[in-house]
């Protein structure tokens, strides 16, 4: 007997040989070679300075803050539209809340029926309001 079979030790693992399998491409590898090199500046770079530390004669101006400092960005339609949609659904839920309100009042008086008709037509008609207010907005923007 062995002296690691009386402690209760397993008995020696023989190492298996491993053979090394070729990796796959990575995505970029695919992409760079399906499209040409991947290049993050489309066109040159931006030749004036945007940032400077230094302090230049014209009040620390920046050469593109010099020539006026504003990008022209079109942000579309949907800025223009944010605060009243978001509006729209701050009221949308508050009149949820006194739908809501309306129905526990005519439960809690003994008119469920009449309460849950009113339940019915704010989930028919407000709820599909709601869906197609927001494929609208999507579309829009």
């Amino acid at each position: 007997m062995n002296y690691r079979d009386i402690l209760g030790f397993s008995k020696k693992k023989t190492k298996k040989k491993v053979t090394k399998q070729p990796s796959k491409p990575s995505i970029t590898e695919k992409l760079s070679n399906q499209f040409g090199p991947l290049n993050e500046w489309i066109s040159k770079p931006p030749t004036e300075k945007r940032w400077s530390k230094k302090f230049n004669g014209n009040q620390g101006l920046t050469e593109f803050e010099q020539r006026g400092g504003k990008d022209n960005v079109n942000e579309g339609p949907a800025y223009e539209y944010e605060k009243i949609t978001k509006d729209i659904e701050k009221k949308k839920e508050i009149f949820g809340k006194e739908v809501i309100k309306f129905v526990k009042l005519l439960k809690k008086k003994g008119l469920g029926d009449e309460g849950v008709e009113v339940a019915k037509l704010y989930s028919k008609y407000v709820t599909k309001f709601g869906l197609e207010f927001k494929d609208l907005l999507r579309k829009l923007m």
